[in-house]
This record gives structure tokens, sequence and C-alpha cells, in this order.
């Protein structure tokens, strides 16, 4: 598998860590955090990720006007936002804002290797054997 940078932009530390740890278990090779929306964008503006994780209830703006942001900058930029709001309507509207993706909270580690499998599917990449998670 290629290298696999992802930026979690999540304002609860405790659930940052926990979603970065997953991302390194199922084969991350970076992982960069963000405790608000201005640190994600700085963020993305300096480096390249293939895949942002990002919490629609950030402190200091809205997620979705985040993704937007990221979204003019780069319309190709994977973007899976992260909420505890599983609502038709909260997915709806970012499926239609763009979202590559949409993971409820809590985390497991099933749907984090779902986010990097598609990612990897819609970008033609696959894991070889050697790639495989562990279980």
């Amino acid at each position: 598998m290629t290298e696999l940078s992802v930026l979690v932009v999540e304002d609860e530390p405790t659930m940052r860590q926990m979603l970065a740890e997953m991302l390194f278990a199922v084969g991350a090779s970076r992982v960069v955090e963000a405790e608000d929306a201005a640190t994600g964008l700085e963020a993305f503006r300096n480096d390249r990720f293939e895949i942002i994780m990002l919490d629609l209830g950030l402190p200091d703006r809205d997620g979705h006007e985040l993704m937007k942001e990221i979204k003019e900058a780069n319309r190709q930029q994977h973007v899976v936002l992260v909420t505890a709001d599983d609502s038709i309507d909260s997915i709806q509207r970012a499926i239609t804002a763009g979202a590559n993706g949409y993971v409820v909270k809590p985390y497991s580690r099933e749907k984090i290797q779902d986010v990097v499998n598609n990612y990897m599917m819609v970008h033609g990449q696959s894991r070889g054997p050697d790639d495989s998670p562990v279980g």
C-alpha cells in the first residue's frame, strides 16, 4: 500500500486520540491531529493528506463550512465527516455538500477500516497480502 496520510480535525482529545490510533491500526502511515477548524485548515493548506476526517461540531466553526472551504480549494480532497448526529437530514446534507463519507460516533475499527477501504477503492489502490490489517 502507498503512504496514507490522514488529517484528523476533532475537538475532543479522547476521541481524536482514539481515531488516530484506529487509523494507524488500519494502515495509515501518518496522522496529523488538529483540535479546531483553524488548526485543521492551516494543516490542510501546508501539507498533503489523502484523507481528512472532520468533526462537524468544532468549537470555532461548523464542520460543514470548513469542508466547503476545503473542497473549494481542492475538489478532489477526500473528506469524511464524523459526528454523533446520525439523522438522515445530516447525512444527506453532508453528501450533498461533497463529503466522501460519513462516520457516526462512537468510532469502531470496522467503520474506520471502511473509510480507508473506500479511499483505496475510489483512488484505484488496493492492499497487497502483506498490507492486510491484523485482526
